[in-house]
């Protein structure tokens, strides 16, 4: 993951598009401190850039249980121009959603690539 951070002026101009949210993530404890661990941080953002040069943000939220209780993805867009084609965000959610499924205690990579395959997006696995 290529972590960033984004100036002040670079996120003026985007708008943030909600993309991804999971409410429930500390019922999975070990995939919400894993989450924790690669991103330094149990609550806040964290900015990425993927392959294709945009700009994402994983959200944690701390919601009192001592660990991340829930997660936001981000897409961020220039603020008056239409959201990039939604293969190229598939494509750069289907690398995040790999990456959470390597780091994470608890997923399976192989399972997430398997479950690809079947919805039209074949992963190529071990990943190069």
């Amino acid at each position: 993951m290529n972590f960033v951070t984004p100036s002040a002026d670079e996120l003026a101009g985007l708008r943030a598009d909600p993309l991804l949210w999971e409410q429930e993530l500390d019922t999975r404890p070990e995939v919400a401190e894993s989450l924790e661990r690669a991103v330094g941080k149990r609550a806040g953002m964290v900015y990425w850039r993927s392959k294709s040069g945009h700009l994402y943000a994983l959200e944690l939220a701390d919601l009192g249980r001592g660990r991340p209780s829930m997660a936001m993805v981000y897409g961020f867009w220039s603020r008056y121009e239409p959201r990039p084609p939604e293969d190229q965000i598939d494509r750069d959610l289907i690398d995040f959603c790999l990456w959470v499924a390597g780091i994470c205690d608890g997923l399976n990579p192989e399972h997430l690539a398997r479950v690809l395959t079947f919805a039209g997006h074949p992963v190529p696995w071990p990943r190069a």
